[in-house]
């Protein structure tokens, strides 16, 4: 339980809290002790006038002194105080303290201001922290004392009130119950909010685990559910990328399999028959026996051409390829294009033209030769008889464009995402020996390790038009390399 995620977030959220709160109490304490102490002094500094007058009063009607004394102990228990009475040279004469009174001890005290002076204090008390019989006191005192013409006559006794210095300085404690409520409920407060906070990351978390032990299983249909733009959120959907992009390459390795498996039958079984043939004795005579042959040949050399197709398809998804890149006129290569094919656009009683800004850029000559020839080839077999195929560059923000235009039929909507992919095939009539629906899935690798986008439009009224973008400065991540060894034949 310990080694939960949750339950060692949950801690942490509770230890931050608890240290939050302790330094903020600690803050707050230190911020006002001394005010706390200020008010506390003052609340007992404001007894001392009024119950001097009493005093005053009582020593005026002639009260004998154990009538006051026994009144003073009525006061002091009231209020929780230690009421003295010292005489003119600041004896103590009365003590409402029992167990250990001060009487006759003599107290260091500020002097008071006579009644009839001019100028009065504005504070009615002193406050002296002193240690009269080894007791830590705050003893306060009037600031005024009246004279022979007052009530309290001059040579009578002077008030002082006494209470434990510790009350004074440690009345900040009685914050604590308040802070601890306020800190408790803030507490709850917060641990549930923490709660909160821990459910939404964690949750999203155990979710991605349980998919991910799905996929381990098998079941890669997996989706977890993530919202907001946090990285709880972002996570999410990137599990979810990674789990569609796995079944997406799980499927199509199994179409892969499936594809390559189709493709290879029908020559392999070709070259079963025909060899089998000869080695029963079928081709009697030479020419029979070299046609034979020469039709095994032919086979071979389709299944080779198709391994080579997925063999350099597979180096260049593994990013092993490398390219050779320089600087290259891609209208001259255009041009050259245009020059090679056609011939076979003749054939098929299709015109072929290009219109050519697009000037030079870095990359490799002989890939670009590929995808362009791949590209037009494509759109000669897929031009109806009297049409035209355009090969048009021009430049467009940084990047040199090409487009391949053909005015045939157009492709059908659903066809179109999925023509780069393996031996797709939008109109299988047209396919041949040549054509097993490798050649777009290895123009789009080439392109993209060019760091460049194709894109493909197609409608009844404008025709097809394949456009290839291609970086002027070539890719950002330039890798110096020789001319690549693996080759694929023109527009497969």
């Amino acid at each position: 339980m310990l080694r939960s995620f949750r339950v060692r977030l949950l801690a942490g959220f509770a230890l931050v809290i608890a240290l939050s709160l302790f330094l903020s109490a600690s803050a707050f304490v230190w911020l006002l002790r001394e005010q706390q102490a200020e008010a506390a002094r003052s609340r007992i500094g404001l007894l001392v006038d009024p119950i001097a007058r009493v005093v005053a009063e009582r020593e005026t009607a002639g009260w004998p002194r154990e009538r006051i004394r026994r009144d003073l102990e009525q006061l002091a228990y009231f209020y929780e105080i230690r009421i003295l009475l010292i005489d003119g040279a600041d004896r103590v004469i009365v003590d409402t303290e029992p167990t250990k009174h001060m009487v006759g001890l003599r107290l260091d005290l500020p002097p008071a201001v006579p009644a009839s002076a001019e100028a009065h204090p504005m504070r009615s008390f002193h406050a002296v922290r002193a240690n009269p019989a080894g007791d830590d006191l705050y003893l306060f005192t009037p600031t005024v004392r009246f004279d022979n013409r007052g009530p309290l006559p001059g040579s009578g006794s002077r008030l002082v009130v006494a209470v434990p210095a510790g009350d004074v300085t440690a009345a900040w404690a009685a914050l604590l119950p308040r802070l601890s409520l306020a800190g408790g409920a803030a507490a709850v407060v917060a641990v549930v909010v923490a709660s909160l906070l821990a459910s939404r990351i964690t949750n999203p978390i155990v979710q991605m685990t349980n998919a991910s032990q799905a996929m381990a299983r098998g079941d890669l249909q997996q989706r977890v559910e993530g919202e907001g733009e946090d990285e709880i959120g972002r996570l999410a959907r990137a599990f979810n990328q990674m789990s569609q992009q796995v079944s997406r390459s799980n499927r199509a390795m199994r179409d892969l399999l499936a594809n390559v498996s189709h493709e290879l039958k029908t020559p392999l079984t070709s070259i079963r028959g025909f060899a089998q043939a000869m080695v029963d004795g079928m081709a009697r005579d030479p020419a029979a026996y070299q046609e034979m042959a020469g039709a095994v040949y032919e086979e071979a050399e389709r299944i080779r051409v198709l391994v080579d197709d997925l063999l350099y398809l597979s180096e260049i998804e593994s990013g092993t390829l490398q390219l050779a890149l320089e600087r290259v006129d891609v209208d001259a290569i255009v041009a050259d294009t245009t020059r090679r094919l056609r011939y076979e656009a003749e054939s098929a009683s299709v015109t072929l033209r290009h219109a050519l800004d697009g000037g030079e850029l870095i990359a490799d000559a002989r890939r670009l030769e590929q995808i362009l020839a791949n590209l037009t080839d494509n759109a000669i077999r897929f031009a109806p008889a009297g049409n035209e195929v355009l090969l048009r560059t021009y430049r467009l923000d940084g990047h040199v464009a090409v487009e391949v235009h053909n005015g045939g039929p157009a492709i059908a909507p659903q066809h179109l995402p999925y023509l780069f992919e393996r031996f797709y095939q939008a109109d299988g009539s047209r396919s041949d020996e040549r054509h097993k629906g490798l050649g777009l899935a290895i123009v789009k690798e080439l392109i993209q390790a060019h760091e460049g986008t194709v894109a493909v439009e197609s409608s009844d009224d404008a025709g097809t038009v394949f456009t290839v973008r291609l970086p002027v400065d070539g890719p950002a991540h330039r890798v110096a390399a020789t001319a690549p060894t693996g080759t694929a034949g023109g527009a497969t």
